[in-house]
């Protein structure tokens, strides 16, 4: 009796034994579960997205650029060719106006009237000379068939001769009368722009009175100031980028270099450079600012990059590179780079790597890393 309550005894002391041992052993599989999960959520949230691109070598003109002033061309002074009075303003302060688009409208009666003497007298100079010659023509016919002599023939071929140089010189004169007819009505000896209109209606002009004066937007031009360095390397013909922001909108366009200053200017100690605007689509106006930038130097064999991809750590530079899943760190040399763009060799990238332009933020080497969808 005693000892099968000794054999119970030892049953229920292993029973719970065993229960604790399970209950140890499930308290820590569920320890080592919870920790496994929150290693990897740590691990998911250190995993940075990233974006990149391919690495293609190609070839790209190192630039610099300078900020440069709009000027107009030349002031052209409209004068009178002929004297009268002003009947009417075609154009006002400001006005843009094309070759040949009328600018003044003046009056001459006295002139019109020459004018029509001259033509009434040149038209009765050439029906004269038809009649003579007409006359030429039968009196040969007639000499022909030896029904006149031969010194009438020469008599009508001398009087032909004589209207003819009257009707040159009438046509000349006439010629020289319609011109001042013609420049009663005074037009624009190029493409420009109003800068002054002097006379008002009912004045009288003179011959060679100033009347309109104009700014030539024919061939609009850029100035810079440029330093010694790259004053040595511009030359004529050189095509130039030109561009502004205006309303948060970049407005580009073209230019060819002009010409270089021979001197410096000791104020300033840089060089005026001229480009002349090829095509002015959005109408600058003499005096806004606007980028200049020049091709200076060919890069072969680069990498062009983000300007926000060359990263800076104890004055050397640095990109990381995408390869295998994770951040590489790789000390490069710019070539070039301005506040958009760089130029890497191609030989300082990794085989088989892409570069990443975005996702820097907290980046070290080595780091797994995953490509942005």
């Amino acid at each position: 009796m005693k000892r099968s309550k000794t054999r119970k005894q030892w049953i229920w002391f292993f029973g719970i034994l065993a229960a604790f041992i399970v209950l140890l052993i499930g308290l820590y599989v569920r320890m080592i579960s919870v920790r496994t999960s929150a290693y990897e959520t740590v691990t998911e949230e250190r995993i940075s997205p990233v974006r990149v691109q391919d690495t293609v070598s190609t070839e790209v003109w190192r630039t610099t650029s300078f900020l440069a002033r709009v000027e107009g061309g030349q002031t052209i002074d409209v004068i009178a060719y002929v004297g009268g009075w002003v009947i009417e303003k075609k154009v006002i302060l400001g006005q843009e106006v094309k070759k040949g688009d009328p600018l003044i409208v003046l009056e001459d009666p006295r002139r019109e009237l020459r004018l029509k003497e001259s033509e009434a007298r040149l038209k009765s100079a050439r029906a004269n000379l038809n009649e003579l010659r007409r006359k030429l023509d039968q009196s040969q016919a007639l000499f022909e068939k030896g029904i006149v002599a031969r010194d009438t023939v020469d008599s009508l071929a001398n009087q032909v001769a004589s209207e003819s140089a009257s009707v040159d010189s009438l046509e000349a004169s006439y010629g020289l009368m319609k011109w001042d007819v013609d420049n009663l009505t005074v037009t624009s000896p190029i493409e420009g722009k109003v800068e002054e209109v002097l006379p008002d209606v009912g004045q009288e002009v003179t011959e060679g009175q100033l009347l309109v004066e104009l700014v030539s937007t024919e061939q609009k031009r850029v100035v810079a100031g440029v330093e010694p360095r790259w004053a040595r390397v511009i030359r004529p013909g050189m095509k130039v980028a030109l561009s502004t922001n205006y309303n948060n909108h970049m407005e580009k366009t073209e230019g060819e270099i002009l010409g270089v200053s021979s001197n410096i200017d000791t104020i300033s100690g840089t060089y005026r450079v001229e480009a002349k605007i090829i095509d002015n689509p959005y109408n600058w106006l003499p005096g806004e600012i606007v980028n200049m930038e020049i091709p200076i130097e060919l890069l072969s064999d680069v990498v062009v990059v983000p300007r926000t991809a060359v990263l800076s750590d104890s004055n050397e530079l640095f990109i990381f590179v995408y390869q295998d899943g994770k951040a590489v760190k790789v000390p490069v040399d710019v070539d070039w780079i301005n506040d958009r763009e760089g130029t890497i060799s191609t030989d300082l990238i990794p085989a088989d790597s892409r570069i990443i332009v975005e996702g820097h933020v907290g980046l070290s080497g080595g780091q797994i890393v995953k490509l942005m969808q």
